[in-house]
């Protein structure tokens, strides 16, 4: 598969090959307590369902990762063999995390853990045959611990969930924020919400925040995000933005 995705690639056959292994329950959750849940993804335009906080935390980072085209939640199964007790070979089925599509990069295979220290032999068991799979795919594969992410990141992403939703007054006020943005660089949410006589500032925030969920401003993920933090139209060097913070923390490699 080439290594360059575009943005207007059909993926009707993704969307069926890479449909939901397993489905979501909490059936171990009296031996290894955990949060299962769902949220409606603006990006596939369905429901995704989560295993952990986790794998949730991780989804909310792809929601806003606007270099991630599509995403596929538990989407394939790598056979692991063993010897039954009658000398049999066999095989149990793992089912990896989250398949991501990202432009510019080959497909990305993850497994989510909780931290670095959270191994066992059926771990380095799952890891190996992962490994296998994607060398034989060209795609990559790694383990992620979004939850070693900045707390601080952490609590962005989860307030920008709550702004990817378009709503209907943000098409009037789309083409004078733009056109701000473009003539006056960096500027506060704040300060930027009261600079339009016709727009009111309880109506501009929102859709300020919407700006920086949906990847069209740019903002230093790594600040606690409120009123006073700078935007700046994506494409210019903010130092910190999501797309930076995605290489470093989970290990990209072009």
């Amino acid at each position: 598969m080439e290594s360059v995705l575009m943005g207007d690639k059909d993926w009707m056959k993704e969307d069926y090959e890479f449909s939901p292994k397993r489905r979501v329950d909490n059936k171990i959750s009296w031996q290894r307590p955990h949060i299962i849940g769902s949220f409606h993804s603006r990006k596939m335009k369905r429901t995704i369902e989560y295993h952990s906080l986790n794998e949730c935390l991780f989804y909310y980072f792809l929601e806003v990762d606007v270099s991630t085209l599509r995403y596929y939640v538990q989407p394939l199964e790598v056979p692991i063999p063993f010897i039954n007790k009658k000398g049999e070979k066999k095989y149990w089925l793992h089912v990896p995390d989250v398949l991501v599509f990202r432009n510019g990069y080959q497909p990305l295979l993850y497994q989510i853990k909780e931290a670095p220290d959270d191994v066992g032999k059926t771990f380095q068991t799952c890891n190996e045959y992962c490994r296998k799979l994607v060398n034989l795919k060209s795609w990559k594969y790694d383990v992620i611990y979004p939850k070693t992410l900045p707390k601080t990141v952490l609590s962005n992403l989860q307030i920008l969930q709550g702004y990817l939703r378009e709503r209907n007054q943000y098409s009037l006020i789309r083409k004078d924020v733009m056109f701000n943005l473009m003539l006056n660089g960096p500027i506060s949410i704040e300060k930027l919400s009261y600079c339009f006589p016709s727009h009111s500032p309880a109506d501009v925030k929102p859709f300020l925040f919407h700006l920086i969920a949906t990847g069209e401003v740019e903002i230093n993920i790594t600040i606690p995000l409120s009123q006073h933090t700078e935007i700046e139209l994506k494409g210019r060097t903010m130092d910190y933005s999501i797309n930076t913070l995605y290489q470093s923390a989970f290990g990209i490699e072009q």
